[in-house]
């Protein structure tokens, strides 16, 4: 099997700060798309991130054009450098990225995408709000025995995100918070904490936004990735179909993100060096636990 592949990962958002834009605004590309990303906000980035803080850049539909503003132009900027990779993985809404890296869609579609996707998402938690809790250091079976105790109790809660072993997210509805938060912490986990995320991301929670976003999507036009992307919901790599392609897309917002499965199906591909793309170094920590033989690095400049 052919070794020393390179894997390009991008990350959600998860990842964000005020200062996130630092480190890209020297990239050729950046003032014509931050003046897209500032157009489709309807809102001077900079001065409402000077003025509101995290309160402007916690808003859902910031922090995920923003995420993928910062990730495209990071990519560019390492491929001044390097040659192409040769599969992609994107965490959440890096998977959005991770098509734009791919060749499916121009960065005008991307933030298109990105934007619709974030407004629907978001008159979904209108109607059933919710939020997310990060948690280190318990066994998912341990977790998922919590999260069904809740559950019996009547209350809506899942696990979200698959990280790695032992740091998973889980999703809640609003009544389901401290709940939530008060059954993992008897379990004396190292870490719990609510997460600054505006809704119950990737639970059935947002079932309700898959259909107008399959309507929304079979109006963009999408090409074939020039390059293998994972599929955050299997863990496998996204189908080359067009039509399972966009369905496998839908399915992202309201399945849970299997990163773990993803970045172990890469590694039975061969892939040696995994380079995460953008702001943090987030996705580089989940890799160290996921399997420490393998070159994790960031990139973000």
């Amino acid at each position: 099997m052919t070794s020393n592949l390179v894997v390009s990962l991008f990350p959600g958002q998860g990842a964000h700060a005020v200062d996130m834009l630092d480190g890209v605004r020297h990239a050729p590309a950046y003032a014509e798309r931050y003046e897209q990303v500032s157009c489709a906000l309807d809102e001077d980035i900079t001065r409402s991130l000077s003025k509101y803080q995290d309160k402007f850049l916690n808003r859902n539909e910031v922090s995920s054009l923003l995420t993928v503003l910062v990730g495209s132009l990071s990519y560019d900027l390492w491929r001044n450098h390097e040659a192409p990779p040769a599969y992609i993985a994107g965490y959440s809404v890096g998977q959005w990225t991770g098509l734009y890296a791919a060749n499916a869609i121009s960065f005008t579609t991307l933030v298109d995408i990105v934007k619709t996707r974030a407004l629907i998402m978001n008159e979904c938690m209108k109607e059933t709000p919710g939020g997310m809790i990060g948690v280190i250091g318990l066994k998912e079976g341990v977790i998922q025995n919590a999260v069904m105790q809740l559950q019996a109790d009547g209350y809506v809660v899942e696990i979200s995100n698959f990280n790695c072993l032992g740091q998973y997210s889980l999703a809640a509805a609003a009544n389901a918070i401290q709940p939530t938060l008060v059954a993992l912490q008897a379990l004396e986990p190292r870490k719990v904490v609510e997460l600054p995320i505006t809704g119950a991301w990737h639970s059935s929670l947002l079932h309700p936004a898959k259909e107008e976003f399959a309507k929304y999507l079979e109006t963009v036009s999408l090409a074939s990735p020039q390059m293998p992307v994972i599929d955050n919901v299997t863990g496998q790599l996204l189908p080359a179909e067009m039509a399972e392609l966009k369905r496998q897309l839908v399915k992202q917002i309201s399945s849970p993100v299997r990163w773990q499965q993803g970045i172990e199906t890469l590694i039975e591909q061969g892939c040696e060096r995994f380079v995460e793309i953008g702001f943090g170094k987030l996705l580089t920590k989940f890799g160290f636990f996921i399997d420490r033989r393998r070159h994790h690095e960031s990139f973000y400049n």
